[in-house]
């Protein structure tokens, strides 16, 4: 049975709380507890739930058992909650994910029940109001919850305490994503992580380093975190950020400031408003790189020398890509699933596989020992990922990198000029929808016009990103010669539209025609400028 250890201002071991809300009165039995019950789930009803969830990401491979590796009993609400860890098994290995679970004699409005065991709904405690109360008041006042082998703890990270005003609002995130985050009135946002690695989270390890070690102040500040601690290690669970209240996404940011240039009329010359903010992201993105590399003293964040091993390494993951999504659109050319108005693009590209593969070796050669340090960097950096703040300010969240990546690679150090092509091709994306938007609005701009606004939009944000990123002094991280740095830029670049050419076969075919775009100003005369 787990035992409640209160924590720093944390409340006693397992007293009944469900009056505050909760529907059950007095504790659960063993057996009517939500862990006794959830052990009653089978492999089959667990395959299903998850299955349907977006934060389930087996690519790859489809499962084919699950079962329940831990049933850790939360003593809230008199027995209402656990955490479940479970083992899945796919065809292309095992996965552990965490599902917090509640037990009652029904589940609220909204929540999908999971299974009906017995006189009680099963089902996502996350959706559960009163779960999420005790979620934040274990944030608030520090929990450890102690189990055979090991102990789930709630803690603060730094030297600011959340304070919850009483009867503040915790909600669910309404946008369905790899994790799971619930909002902490206007104090804090929790990311519950789903899938489990043991180890140190690249999200808690970089936002921790950046915001309570090196002061950037453009990343929002991390409060606390939620780990599993054994004789294996850690294994981190969550993480609590301070909320930047007020704030607009990045990318919905640009499209609302982007509309106005390509909505108007043919004859004006309309100024591109998003210019001055694309060149303020790009010194951002610099400052957070120069914090990044900053620390000699820790392993884990020390720059290290880019040397010809590295060099050759992203070469050969850039040729990879390259054949394998020109793999992939030969064999659709060849199935009839290409749309009629891409085919002629798409045959370009296969035509012109072993021009893309020299060009790769053009840049190694050229950049020879010049390739920089590889630091710690973002991972996975685009528009998605910026919050642009009431007072104009942009702030940079999510570092975990690719969720479908191994927690290994994830943290590995990197060129961070990675960073710079993921949002660049970013750009590409918004002035993609900018142009969508703008053929199907009522506002009648002639398809010439957006074909030429949507080029030129993009090359002017590009242009003044890169202008706010390297308009710094020189960094020992970057290539010494800033042709280089632009050579290993495109090498990067090159990689990343490649790889969006197959996600887009796979998954939205009808969006090909942006990295076949991207893929065509390789070799255009603005391109062989910036190489």
């Amino acid at each position: 049975m787990s035992e409640l250890r209160s924590g720093e201002g944390g409340r006693g071991s397992g007293e009944d709380r469900s009056g505050a809300g909760g529907r059950e009165s007095g504790k659960a039995t063993p057996e009517t507890a939500a862990a006794g019950l959830a052990h009653r789930l089978d492999s089959e009803t667990l395959i299903s739930y998850v299955q349907g969830r977006r934060w389930f990401g087996a690519k790859g491979g489809a499962p084919t058992a699950a079962r329940i590796a831990h049933a850790l009993q939360l003593p809230w609400a008199g027995g209402v909650f656990a955490i479940l860890r479970l083992d899945i098994d796919t065809t292309a290995g095992t996965l552990q994910y965490q599902l917090p679970v509640a037990a009652r004699a029904a589940a609220p409005a909204g929540a999908t029940t999971i299974a009906q065991v017995g006189d009680h709904a099963v089902y996502d405690a996350t959706e559960d109001p009163e779960f999420r109360r005790e979620l934040a008041a274990a944030f608030a006042g520090g929990c450890t919850v102690e189990y055979d082998g090991g102990r789930w703890v709630v803690a603060r990270a730094g030297d600011r305490r959340l304070t919850l005003p009483p009867g503040a609002d915790v909600t669910l995130g309404s946008a369905e994503q790899s994790n799971t985050s619930m909002r902490l009135g206007t104090s804090a946002i929790l990311k519950l992580f789903r899938k489990l690695e043991a180890g140190e989270h690249p999200d808690v390890e970089v936002t921790e380093f950046l915001t309570l070690r090196q002061g950037f102040p453009n990343t929002p500040v991390l409060l606390g975190t939620i780990r599993w601690e054994d004789a294996s290690g850690t294994t981190v669970g969550g993480m609590l950020q301070e909320l930047v209240a007020g704030a607009t996404g990045a990318w919905e940011y640009t499209l609302t400031t982007g509309r106005a240039y390509f909505d108007a009329s043919r004859d004006s010359t309309p100024e591109n408003a998003f210019e001055a903010d694309a060149a303020q992201l790009g010194r951002v993105t610099r400052t957070m790189h120069d914090a990044l590399a900053r620390d000699d003293s820790s392993p884990s964040f020390a720059p290290e020398a880019a040397e010809e091993e590295e060099l050759q390494d992203w070469a050969q993951r850039a040729e990879q890509q390259i054949e394998a999504a020109i793999d992939l659109l030969e064999r659709q050319l060849a199935a009839g699933r290409i749309r009629r108005d891409r085919v002629e693009e798409a045959k370009v590209v296969v035509r012109r596989r072993e021009h893309y593969i020299d060009l790769i070796e053009e840049i190694v050669e050229h950049v020879d020992e010049d390739a920089g340090q590889c630091i710690r960097h973002h991972g996975d950096y685009h528009l998605g990922q910026v919050l642009r703040t009431a007072a104009g300010e942009f702030m940079i969240i999510d570092f975990e990198g690719e969720p479908a990546r191994p927690l290994a690679e994830r943290r590995r150090k990197h060129s961070p000029l990675r960073d710079v092509a993921g949002m660049l091709r970013s750009f590409s994306y918004a002035a993609a929808t900018l142009a969508g938007d703008a053929r199907n609005g009522s506002g009648g701009t002639d398809p010439g016009t957006v074909e030429v606004r949507t080029g030129r939009w993009e090359r002017d944000a590009r242009d003044a990103f890169l202008a706010g990123y390297f308009g710094n002094a020189a960094a020992g991280y970057l290539p010494q010669e800033p042709a280089n740095a632009r050579r290993l830029l495109a090498l990067f670049e090159i990689e990343k539209v490649f790889y969006e050419l197959a996600y887009e076969l796979n998954n939205r075919p009808e969006w090909i025609g942006i990295p076949l775009r991207g893929i065509a100003r390789l070799t255009t005369g603005e391109m062989s400028r910036e190489r």
